[in-house]
């Protein structure tokens, strides 16, 4: 009688778990029935989810192995199902009572062959032994191509063997290779562990369904009356040496909040860690992320058994060895290239593609165009930035319009919202956990900066807030901060800007994308003197004035920013900047906002090479008038206005 692959199965479980303690484990049974079937190793890799490589040459060579040495025989591709069906005409893997764990079944009571042994007398009714093999790889990623982190892959091998750490953190930006690092360092260790066992997080499971699912997968059955699941899981992480990896952690913490506290329903994660950190047992629980759990933060150490690392982007050689295989050229200009997005691999290769179709391949005419790609990159940084407290954007925005690194002074100074400076101390450490600040010294003093392609992506989200497209309503009300100035009711008829409220403007006044748009290099220090008139419920338009009568004399742009308050008055923040193609405003230009009279009530006035002026907040209601008056080298420009 031919013997088929379910019964062949049966028995190579059974001499791999009679050598090695384990079952076979899913690249191991596809090999098996690939071969029992008649297919090659390429059939096999087109057929499922693994490498040709993988296969052929990493798991085949040591599953023939373990099998030639369960069976006592050179086993091979060519001559396994002779072997095999000759086994099965023997007796000796059914007389071997060390394999009765193997036929298990759920059907089993006090009265079989397990009675008398009190802890297997309790098993989970639902407990498949079938599931605890030596490696359960979920759903961890292919890693066949990889690039660099020489360093890292050392120093992490080191903290997981030499010093025996017992839980360690990978976290950074999405797309710095977080997850294949770790799978790559898992499949470099696996041998070194009894187990290894793998878990997404991505769809938050709860802390007992995701201690159960580790249960099912090392060695033991669960006892059904112990209902201390941690105190189980310890317990065999004790017993025997487990690499355990909880992918993508972030999933089960809060967003909208300082870095590492946890989501609603999810705070019992912390006992888990924070027992995986302080108990001692053999195995190691290794979490990946885009910022550390509270617990790990508070305990992690050069000594601790406690570590976390924070992953940057590819060294330049790795960025070489990435664009040399995504078929770039013009390698002089690769550097370039990887600074600008930050040796962020997933980030990389999304503009290598954009390269390759639209440039050739050339990356020296890419950089050119002096553009910044988003895209499919807007939303690997967006999964950080979507995460931050309200604070923390306010502090990215406020760097963004930086052009260097500034002290905590300087961002205090600048900032908004108002705010303590413990919490923006703690907002600050929080931003450095998420990768999105990074910071130097100067003279003994600290300073910060916006990392490359953070800053691209906090001016595209500021340029919108700006603009109006941004539903962040907090930012309207930054209008608020200074003192603000009462005008008195006149007769004159003026501009009705009354009228903006209701989406009518005149002609000449035109919206403030058009003179961002103008301004090219010059963008973020102009950036710097706008931000406090963001938010969309702010109406912003600009008129570009001449001060004289010749086609040669000065222009400048006059800035109103027009918000209707919550008493029914306009609040109007006036500002002047270089016209369009200017680089400052014109020698000794002062700004004034002039009553009905003609009477000055506020007056400002341009330093040398000055790029900004702008007069206090006023408010006013309807029916009242105001001018604003212009003046250098004894030229006056006024225009009016009515509410």
């Amino acid at each position: 009688m031919t013997m088929d692959f379910e019964e062949a199965l049966k028995v190579v479980d059974a001499a791999i778990y009679s050598k090695a303690g384990r079952h076979m484990n899913a690249p191991e049974e596809t090999i098996l029935q690939g071969t029992w079937h008649g297919m090659t190793y390429e059939q096999m890799a087109e057929t499922s989810q693994y490498s040709l490589n993988y296969l052929m040459r990493d798991i085949g060579p040591k599953f023939w192995r373990i099998l030639s040495e369960a069976l006592d025989e050179e086993v091979s591709k060519t001559n396994v199902r002779i072997i095999i069906e000759r086994k099965r005409r023997g007796t000796w893997w059914q007389n071997d009572r060390s394999l009765d764990f193997l036929f298990l079944k759920k059907e089993r009571n006090e009265t079989d062959n397990w009675k008398g042994d009190s802890y297997r007398q309790n098993l989970v009714s639902d407990y498949d032994p079938a599931t605890a093999t030596k490696q359960d790889w979920g759903e961890s990623p292919d890693v066949s191509a990889f690039y660099g982190r020489e360093e890292e892959i050392e120093t992490l091998e080191g903290w997981m063997l030499d010093e025996t750490c017992q839980l360690v953190v990978l976290r950074g930006m999405s797309g710095v290779g977080k997850t294949l690092l770790t799978k790559k360092i898992a499949e470099g260790l696996q041998e070194k562990f009894d187990f290894v066992v793998w878990r997404s997080l991505s769809n938050a499971p709860n802390l007992r369904e995701l201690v159960y699912s580790l249960l099912k997968s090392l060695p033991f059955p669960v006892a059904q009356n112990e209902r201390d699941y941690l105190s189980q899981l310890l317990a065999k992480l004790r017993s025997q040496r487990c690499l355990i990896v909880l992918d993508g952690v972030e999933a089960i913490l809060q967003p909208d909040r300082f870095a590492g506290q946890y989501r609603s329903g999810y705070q019992d994660y912390s006992e888990l860690f924070r027992r995986l950190g302080e108990e001692a047992h053999q195995s190691c629980l290794v979490l990946t992320g885009l910022e550390n759990p509270r617990e790990i933060t508070l305990s992690e150490g050069e000594s601790a058994p406690v570590r976390s690392m924070s992953l940057v982007g590819l060294s330049e050689n790795a960025v070489k060895s990435l664009l040399v295989k995504e078929g770039l050229s013009s390698q002089e200009s690769w550097k370039a290239l990887g600074k600008q997005y930050q040796g962020n691999p997933a980030a990389l290769k999304i503009v290598a593609k954009l390269i390759r179709e639209l440039f050739n391949g050339n990356v020296s005419e890419f950089l050119e165009q002096r553009a910044f790609v988003f895209g499919e990159i807007a939303k690997l940084l967006g999964t950080v930035f979507n995460r931050l407290s309200t604070l923390e954007k306010e502090i990215l925005y406020v760097l963004a319009i930086e052009t260097e690194a500034v002290s905590f002074t300087t961002i205090q100074k600048n900032i908004s919202i108002p705010t303590s400076q413990g919490e923006l101390l703690e907002a600050l450490a929080s931003l450095g956990q998420r990768g999105s600040i990074e910071s130097t010294t100067a003279d003994g003093k600290s300073l910060f900066i916006l990392p490359a392609m953070v800053k691209e992506y906090v001016t595209k989200e500021l340029l919108e807030l700006i603009g109006g497209s941004s539903s962040d309503s907090q930012r309207g009300n930054s209008l608020d901060l200074e003192e603000s100035i009462e005008l008195n009711p006149a007769t004159r008829k003026k501009v009705n800007i009354n009228q903006w409220t209701h989406s009518n403007f005149e002609a000449s006044w035109q919206p403030l994308e058009a003179l961002l748009a103008s301004r090219g290099d010059r963008l973020i220090p102009s950036l710097k003197y706008i931000l406090p008139i963001r938010g969309e419920d702010t109406i912003k338009r600009f008129k570009t004035l001449r001060l004289g009568k010749t086609a040669s004399s000065p222009e400048v742009a006059l800035l109103l920013a027009v918000r209707e308050d919550s008493d029914g008055k306009l609040a109007i923040r006036v500002q002047a900047h270089p016209s369009k193609e200017a680089q400052t405003l014109p020698t000794n230009l002062s700004l004034a906002l002039v009553n009905d009279a003609g009477e000055i009530l506020r007056e400002v006035e341009a330093k040398q090479q000055e790029t900004f002026l702008q007069l206090p907040l006023f408010r006013g209601r309807l029916g009242e008038q105001f001018g604003i008056q212009l003046e250098s080298n004894n030229v006056i420009v006024t225009e009016d206005f009515k509410i």
